[in-house]
């Protein structure tokens, strides 16, 4: 059952995003300052890598709770339209991450990849 459904449901089990859309919002920012930077002169590949590395943090982290909480149906209404509104604002920006070759943005609730494990043949 959504939050939208059940709004007593909704206010006892919602999470707060704040932090998540903080942080999410404060790497859409940098890409942007970054994309402007490269223009006026482009940037080294360590600064594109050290880049990418907090960008995937922030992707793996942050952005795949926002997902897993909103298809729980655990965001508040207000939350969920924030929500709707970065995911859409992550889309919109799909040049600069494919620019940079940074993470694409997943926007589905999935198991978190697992490592093959490597088994001698016998």
């Amino acid at each position: 059952m959504s939050a939208t459904r059940n709004p007593a449901r909704a206010a006892a089990e919602a999470v707060s995003i704040d932090g998540d859309v903080e942080l999410i919002t404060g790497q859409i920012r940098a890409l942007k300052d970054l994309a402007t930077q490269d223009d006026e002169e482009p940037i080294s590949e360590g600064q594109r890598y050290d880049f990418s590395i907090r960008w995937g943090t922030v992707l793996a982290g942050r952005l795949r709770r926002l997902v897993h909480y909103s298809s729980l149906g655990r965001l508040t209404d207000t939350d969920e339209r924030t929500f709707d509104a970065l995911r859409h604002e992550l889309r919109s920006l799909s040049h600069l991450i494919e620019r940079f070759r940074l993470a694409q943005p997943n926007f589905t609730d999935s198991p978190p990849a697992k490592a093959k494990r490597f088994r001698s043949r016998r």
